[in-house]
């Protein structure tokens, strides 16, 4: 199992597959130390019977979210080429940032009563 953190960057729309299952892809960019920016496509993929998991990862997890995804690397061979997937395990919000930006901020009040 692997983990990462970073900001929810891009969610996809959630797709319907005929057997029931839901899958929805999204992107989180890790920052490094040295400051570089490092994007993962992570994948969600539910069953029938688990697929309300894939619509409440989409109420609860928005752009600009903070978190940290725990996940499998998946691999597959095709033609002589080896292409990997990261599957989604597991997700946690570091931060509630779509939650504060809903939110309203407070206005200071300015005095009105200085001479100028």
């Amino acid at each position: 199992m692997y983990k990462v953190k970073g900001k929810i960057t891009k969610v996809s729309e959630v797709k319907t597959l005929d057997n029931g299952a839901k899958v929805v892809d999204y992107v989180v960019e890790h920052t490094s130390e040295n400051g570089y920016v490092t994007p993962h496509k992570f994948n969600m993929y539910k069953k029938g019977e688990y697929s309300e998991h894939v619509e409440n990862f989409v109420k609860y997890n928005k752009v600009g979210d903070e978190v940290e995804v725990e996940f499998t690397i998946r691999g597959q061979e095709y033609q002589g080429k080896i292409y990997n997937s990261l599957s989604h395990w597991k997700i946690e919000k570091l931060n509630n940032s779509s939650e504060q930006q809903s939110q309203p901020q407070p206005i200071e009040e300015i005095d009105d009563s200085l001479p100028f």
